[in-house]
């Protein structure tokens, strides 16, 4: 009997993407699985090394290839390799802190950045070639890449070249790649989603920062004045590691390396320094804006306990969970404070409804002021944190986000806007191969044994009860199973049309530029795209999407806001934990998922590596890990078996 590797390589070698993905995934198509093999031919760990080296060599795939947004006139560009490089390696959007002055922030202000605030405890992990191949263990901290997995820099191209600074922000890489702890070495998941990762957080930071430099404060931003002190003070520090210590900065795992990057630094740092004042003010912008985000908006109207039930905190910590569409929602209402977002609306936008006769400059003031105004109306009033999806063979996905309320073609420039804040800043063009770069990506396999006996006997219940019922290829529906509903529920018509047209801005910037116009909907009419951008909110209908479960033993913890910790859980609610540890990337090969009931030592997964974790707390508003009891009814050797078979998907 051919084996499941054996027709992979046979289709990869034909390139046809969508028979290797029915191939591996035969079982979550209903009716397709088939019968389960009275005889394993393979054993697990022989399949597991062949999946792995699949995925490395779509990876590695340099072919150039013709994709969707290709009109027939573009020369094909195009690669998986390409597409992985810019998924991991290039930033969602190019206004990020200067770098060398984030290095500065971080030693200066200790109180801050160190203890509970560091990088280290905000997840995000070292890159993977910090590890020796060897031995697994990290390599000396003068050897080691400058920022961790998921920061990288990237200089604005709207600022003259010769003034330009690398400029830190998160790659997708940052949220969509995963840790897991295999035989004492560090495993990471391209596609997965970060168990550890706290954004939210990171902008907590940021403001913290923010507001140290600020000694006199206005809500007239033309009133702020800086603390002449600490701008000394950065200055300082800079001058003095410049001269003294440049490598410092950029670091190198060769002389060569490290004389470039001292020469690079010396760049930089000088580039801060004449522009000093400016940098500051920017970092203050960014505070003021969090400020009214997060504190004056978000928090008082969403993180407060409703009803004698406790909100969790606004910044976290919550690793491998943020409060996505929340926080954007406040995006919207900050951009309501600028003309030139209404100025690109047409006149008979929803927004300027009952100023149709006013002047066409009056008419954008007002629209704004309005919108701002009735911002406690149309903002989200519960929070809504969820988990980070995986990205695996997103193709079988028929839309984005737990509740299925963007298109694919618009998913990733959306996280692009609502990551960056700006549109003006989004880099758009790292987008357009996201798409294709995830549709087809292959999941990890599971990494630790598996039972292919009891595995089998799972798959049919698997495929009668699960598979068949809602968890097929591009199921279309969303349902509403007894889950906290705060995620799905927070958006409004307001909130939804903000965020569309802020998605809109950034293509259109884009396409005047000179760029491909691949980030269009092309619907057939401005309706038809607005939906393609975000969806219209369901109301009493709303609900979570059950997409196909491409690698699920990663995905842990289970459901749209993580709060079942393991297989075992879901499927057993009454053993459902109140309150369990969030973060832990080593694993409970029993339960299926990561560690949950303890939380990891300081130097768990080996010296100087970053160790973030959070207590999950069940009783907190958008924290329930009530609903979905689907497979409560069967028996302890039935959930194992099936727990078995879906460590295979």
């Amino acid at each position: 009997m051919k084996t499941l590797t054996s027709s992979l390589r046979s289709v990869l070698g034909c390139g046809t993407a969508a028979i290797i993905l029915t191939t591996l995934i035969s079982c979550t198509e209903s009716g397709q699985g088939g019968k389960p093999p009275e005889k394993q031919t393979r054993s697990w760990a022989d399949e597991r090394s062949e999946r792995e080296k699949l995925q490395t060599a779509y990876l590695n795939d340099s072919t150039v290839k013709r994709i969707s947004t290709d009109d027939a006139a573009r020369t094909p560009w195009y690669s998986n390799r390409l597409g992985y490089e810019w998924f991991k390696a290039y930033p969602l959007s190019v206004n990020g802190i200067p770098y060398v002055f984030l290095r500065a922030l971080i030693e200066t202000y200790p109180e801050i950045w160190n203890g509970e605030g560091s990088l280290g405890n905000l997840g995000f992990g070292p890159h993977p070639d910090d590890y020796d191949p060897a031995t697994g263990q990290l390599l000396p901290p003068e050897q080691r890449h400058p920022l961790p997995y998921g920061l990288f820099t990237v200089q604005d191209p709207a600022v003259p070249e010769d003034k330009r600074t690398d400029n830190v922000f998160f790659s997708c890489g940052a949220c969509h790649t995963g840790r897991v702890y295999v035989k004492d070495r560090v495993q990471y998941l391209v596609g997965a989603p970060n168990t550890e990762i706290d954004a939210q957080a990171y902008a907590q930071l940021l403001y913290r920062s923010g507001k140290m430099f600020i000694k006199v404060d206005s809500p007239d931003p033309s009133q702020i004045k800086a603390d002449p002190d600490q701008v000394a003070k950065i200055a300082s520090f800079l001058k003095t590691k410049a001269e003294t210590d440049p490598a410092w900065f950029y670091g190198g795992r060769t002389p060569e390396e490290r004389s470039a990057g001292a020469e690079r630094a010396r760049v930089q740092v000088a580039r801060v320094l004449d522009n000093l004042p400016g940098a500051v003010a920017g970092l203050i912008a960014s505070a003021k804006k969090t400020e009214l985000m997060y504190h004056a908006l978000t928090s008082k109207l969403s993180y407060t306990e409703k009803n004698g039930q406790k909100a969790p905190g606004v910044f976290g910590p919550r690793p491998g969970r943020m409060d996505a569409f929340g926080i954007a929602a406040g995006l919207v209402a900050l951009h309501a404070k600028r003309e030139g977002f209404f100025a690109r609306l047409p006149d008979d936008h929803p927004f300027f409804a009952g100023l149709e006769n006013l002047p066409r400059e009056e008419r954008l003031k007002q629209a704004g002021q309005r919108l701002f105004a009735t911002a406690p109306e149309w903002m989200p009033h519960d929070p809504g944190a969820s988990d980070i999806k995986s990205l695996w063979f997103s193709r079988d996905h028929a839309a984005a986000n737990w509740d299925a309320n963007q298109a694919a073609e618009s998913r990733v420039i959306a996280s692009g806007v609502s990551s960056g804040g700006d549109p003006s800043k989004v880099d758009v063009r790292i987008h357009e191969p996201m798409n294709p770069f995830i549709d087809n990506l292959p999941p990890t396999p599971y990494p630790f044994a598996v039972d292919l006996d009891l595995a089998a006997k799972g798959k049919p219940l698997f495929e009668e009860k699960c598979a068949s019922a809602c968890h097929h290829a591009r199921n279309e529906k969303v349902y509403n199973v007894g889950s906290d509903m705060n995620r799905a529920t927070q958006i409004t018509p307001t909130a939804r049309l903000g965020l569309l047209e802020l998605t809109r801005e950034a293509c259109e910037l884009y396409v005047e530029n000179g760029g491909s116009d691949w980030c269009r909907p092309k619907r057939g009419s401005r309706a038809g795209d607005d939906e393609a951008y975000f969806g219209m909110p369901r109301g009493d209908k709303s609900g979570y999407k059950a997409d196909v479960l491409h690698g699920i033993w990663a995905q842990a913890p289970y459901f749209h806001n993580g709060s079942v910790p393991t297989l075992w859980h879901l499927f057993r609610p009454a053993e459902r934990p109140e309150k369990f540890i969030r973060g832990n990337i080593k694993y409970d090969e029993t339960k299926v998922g990561f560690v949950w009931d303890k939380a990891p030592q300081l130097d768990e997964y080996g010296a100087g590596d970053t160790v973030h974790f959070a207590e999950h707390d069940t009783t907190l508003r958008g924290n329930s890990n009530a609903g979905h009891t689907y497979g409560s009814e069967w028996s302890d050797d039935q959930v194992r078996a099936v727990i078995e078979y879906m460590k295979t998907l």
